[in-house]
């Protein structure tokens, strides 16, 4: 394992999505899988006292639990990265303005993926250094 892996949480109900998720993360050498939820409410609780430095929320949650998450995620935990996925070209737009640090569009690639993580964590090391 890396040397301090990002530890990170995903937000997801239990399922083939999940199990992906969780399978491509452990892959990754930089990544640390902390967590795993099912639902909004829990992923709130979760940030507030584990606050990790990256945050998945997938579509097997209502679109609602995931604008609110992000919402609350980015007020309780500003560290706190997220990726959502969504589910059409539209929604990555309106996901990346309502601050999403991260989009990733339903059936990505493992490749996608990973140069999205990279992506979303060094623009935290940048605004980290300000």
């Amino acid at each position: 394992m890396t040397p301090n892996p990002v530890p990170t949480l995903i937000v997801a109900k239990p399922g083939r999505m999940r199990t992906g998720l969780q399978a491509l993360l452990r892959t990754m050498p930089e990544i640390e899988v902390a967590g795993q939820v099912d639902c909004a409410s829990d992923a709130l609780g979760w940030v507030v006292q584990q606050g990790p430095s990256l945050v998945f929320l997938d579509t097997s949650l209502p679109i609602a639990d995931r604008w609110m998450a992000l919402k609350e995620i980015k007020t309780q935990s500003p560290r706190s990265r997220c990726i959502l996925c969504v589910e059409s070209v539209q929604d990555q737009a309106t996901v990346r303005a309502s601050g999403a640090d991260g989009v990733l569009l339903t059936g990505f690639a493992a490749e996608t993926l990973s140069t999205t993580i990279f992506e979303v964590l060094a623009g935290a090391d940048r605004s980290d250094d300000r």
